[in-house]
């Protein structure tokens, strides 16, 4: 399994983490577990990628600080999620959508 897949596949885990939890119970190893992607996905030069799991994770801190807005959350969840299931297309191959 190449880094790229296992990235996609960890990421997998964590958005579904943040959605049987819900975004106003994420707790901070969950928020850890997307720092630690974000860091990978910088060396593996996705910088979508990074730039994605930045922003969620700074939403849900913002949400959890009753500083945004869940709709916020949610949008970002989606980019996110819709990112992760097109991986392969920022690595080079064409997916067709």
């Amino acid at each position: 399994m190449d880094a790229i897949e296992t990235i996609r596949g960890e990421l997998e885990q964590v958005l579904s983490d943040i959605n049987a939890s819900g975004y106003a119970n994420v707790e901070a190893g969950i928020l850890d577990r997307l720092n630690t992607i974000s860091a990978t996905a910088e060396k593996l030069g996705m910088k979508n990628g990074k730039k994605l799991i930045d922003n969620l994770s700074d939403v849900l801190k913002s949400f959890k600080e009753g500083k945004s807005e869940e709709k916020s959350v949610a949008l970002r969840f989606t980019a996110l999620e819709f990112y992760n299931n097109n991986i392969k297309a920022e690595t080079g191959e064409v997916e067709e959508l």
